[in-house]
């Protein structure tokens, strides 16, 4: 569940908030918290350290994907008012 938070927060700020340097770094927290909850939950649920960290890598990319579909987003609807 806490890997959700950086994923729609990441969309969510993107979209709504226009300062990039602003996006990234809430992003930036957003993903430290989720992959120090992965991390540290790993073997509460049956798996190791290590498959933290893989999950924690794969949610880094899961997240820069986040972003870039919420300024795509951004940027669609702002071109579909000027139209």
């Amino acid at each position: 569940m806490a890997a959700l938070l950086p994923l729609i927060g990441g969309v969510l700020l993107a979209r709504f908030v226009a300062s990039r340097s602003t996006v990234i770094g809430a992003e930036v927290v957003l993903y430290a918290l989720a992959a120090a909850v992965l991390i540290a939950t790993a073997p509460d649920h049956g798996h190791s350290y290590g498959a933290g960290v893989v999950m924690s890598l794969v949610l880094a990319a899961l997240c820069v994907l986040a972003v870039v579909l919420g300024s795509l987003w951004r940027n669609r609807q702002a071109t579909v008012h000027t139209v």
